[in-house]
This record gives C-alpha cells, structure tokens and sequence, in this order.
C-alpha cells in the first residue's frame, strides 16, 4: 500500500501544474491581464486557486525524498555516483533549455536580457544566478538536496522520526522567517548573500524533503491508506479534504503553511480511486513536468506574455500555456534524449567492464 514510482512520478507532474496556477493567477492586481469573473470579496477566485499551487515545491521535495529514500535503499552501487549522475542529467537538460531560450530571446530582441552580459550568461550556466528565469532558483536548492541525501538519510535512519520533524520544522521556521522578513542584513556583501540565500533555501525545502524521507522509512502511507480503505466513499471524502485544504488556505494566505498542505494533498489526491484514461494523462503531463518547470516563465513572462495570456480567460490561458510548454518540451527532448542516451550507455559500458574485472 505504498506509494508506487508512478505515484511519486505523476505527485511531481501535478507539482509542476501547481507551480504554473501560481505563478499565472495569484496576484491580486491583474491589470487586464486576463477576465476575473466569479469574484469573491472583490478578490479573483482564480487567485485563491492559484495561492495553493504555493504547494508545488513541497510536494515535489517529498515525492524526491520519498522516492530516492525507496530508491537507495533498494539499489546496489555508489549512492555518490548514483547522485552525481542524476544531477548531471537534470543539468544536461537545464543547459540544453538555457541556450536554445537565450537564443529564442536574441532573435525575440532580449538580447539585453538574454543573453545580456557575458558574466550574467555564465552564472546563470552555472546555477549561480537565476536572473533569466526566476523558476530555476529551484535547480540549486535541488542539487544541494541531492547532494546531501546521504548525511540527510543517514540522520533519518538513525534517529526517531518525531525528533527529527520537530528539528527539521524548527530549522523550516528559522530559514523561512529569514528569506521573508531578511531578519539579519548582509548589506552589499554580493557573495555572502548568494551563500546564504542558497543555504536559506535548502533550509526553506530540507523539511518535506525529510518528511518525504520519514514516510518512506515508517511506512506512515500504508497506515493512512488502510485506515481509509475503511470508508466506503472514500473519493468524496478525499475531494472534501482537498477542498477543505484550499479554504483553509484561502482564510489564512501565508506560505509557511505550504508544506502542509502539499503533504496532505499528496496524501488525499492518491489515496484517491482514478481511472486509467486521467492515469494516462497525468502520466503524459508528468514525463514533460521538468520542461514544463525550466520552461514556462519565458512564455508568461520573460519572451512571449501576449501570447500567453492572449485568451483572456483563466482556463484558456493555463491550458494554453501547458500547450506551449509540451511544444517546446518536444523540441528539447530531440537534443536532450540521444545525450542522455549516450551517457547511459557509457555508464552501462564502464558498470560491465568493472563486474568483469572483479
């Protein structure tokens, strides 16, 4: 009763349309952007659906903590080069999205911007700057994540999971305090401010990436599956309580609470019965979620935003930006799948030749 790999693929997928409903409609002041009807207190509807996508990063923080704890418990071989090798792919497909947009924006007349100065091309190469998409702050704090795993999973499976929440949520509370209110001022101190806000990062995503980690170690989804499995509406209670996470978030807007939301939609959107056609889709659109993610502030803000939001109405604009971003996911994947190939065919290579030597 587990979560599956296609559970924990499709939680990513979903994470990544939260991500697009944030980013399109939680804003208050939509200057003609797009229609704002049914309205609610004089403030869009559509913003309070787009304030819970704030719990994209969350869901996907544990759904990697939960599937990588699965995974290196499992697997065989090097967890370093394990790791290793699934950073350098997510940057293989990172580099492959920042030159072919830099070069979209030159012929777009960004050129000021993308590439801008050679110094601006370089840090943003080397996951130092987000100054050309502000979604890719997450690319760092990912390969800071994975680079951790081991001394983070160690600490898990060594020591009582309640301790290490309310260490890992105290450590949540200190980081997000600093990244909101910049309690402690670095002044013009360039370089310390890039270290801190990195390490302010990690600390904002280390706690459902370590709750990820704790339900995979505890088996806590068997627990709340089988109790669900009791009830025999079991759909209709779980759209309630995803309806009743939205309203909750609704009266109370901060994101601090978006690790909590996130972790309880993971759990009542898959304890949930799904048919196989929503299944298939979800699939589709989780296979692009990465491209989706690296790609969709260029449409909606940095390049193309007429176009964008060129519909006018919030449905048509989310569904359309989707479009956009499976476009250009499909031209991505024609560079990005044959290297991806060949490394994993050096590796295979290099794997068979050391199980013949020893």
């Amino acid at each position: 009763m587990e979560f599956t790999k296609q559970d924990m693929k499709i939680t990513k997928g979903i994470a990544i349309l939260f991500m697009l409903l944030l980013h399109l409609f939680c804003r208050k002041d939509i200057n003609g952007l797009y229609e704002t009807f049914p309205m609610i207190n004089g403030v869009p509807l559509v913003y309070y659906i787009g304030l819970f996508g704030d719990a994209c990063v969350p869901m996907f923080c544990f759904a990697s903590g939960y599937g990588l704890f699965v995974s290196l418990q499992n697997g065989k071989g090097s967890v370093i080069k394990k790791n290793l090798n699934r950073i350098l792919k997510l940057l293989v497909n990172y580099w492959i999205i920042l030159i072919l947009f830099v070069f979209i924006g030159a012929l777009a007349g960004k050129s000021n911007i993308l590439p801008g100065s050679p110094i601006k091309f370089f840090l943003n190469l080397f996951v130092l700057s987000n100054s050309y998409n502000g979604a890719w702050w997450f690319v760092q704090t990912y390969i800071l994540l994975v680079l951790l795993t081991p001394y983070l999973f160690m600490v898990v499976k060594k020591y009582n999971s309640i301790i290490l929440l309310f260490i890992s949520g105290f450590i949540y509370l200190v980081t997000y305090i600093q990244r909101i209110k910049h309690v402690i001022d670095f002044g013009d101190h360039t370089v310390l401010i890039t270290f801190v806000n990195a390490i302010v990062l990690v600390g904002t995503s280390q706690l459902p990436f370590i709750v990820g980690a704790i339900f995979a170690k505890e088996k806590i989804y068997s627990k709340i599956s089988n109790m669900f499995n009791k009830f025999p509406r079991k759909n209709l209670l779980c759209i309630i309580g995803i309806i009743l996470l939205i309203l909750i978030h609704s009266l109370y807007e901060s994101m601090i609470i978006a690790p909590i939301t996130g972790i309880a939609f993971i759990c009542f959107f898959n304890l949930m019965n799904k048919s196989g056609p929503v299944l298939k889709v979800l699939d589709y659109v989780s296979t692009h979620s990465t491209n989706i993610w690296l790609t969709h502030m260029f449409f909606y803000m940095i390049i193309f935003p007429n176009v964008t939001f060129a519909p006018k109405y919030p449905i048509l604009i989310y569904v359309w930006l989707i479009i956009l971003c499976l476009i250009s996911s499909y031209i991505i994947n024609f560079f990005y799948k044959p290297i991806i190939n060949m490394i994993d065919t050096k590796n295979l290579f290099r794997n068979n030749i050391k199980r013949a030597i020893g």
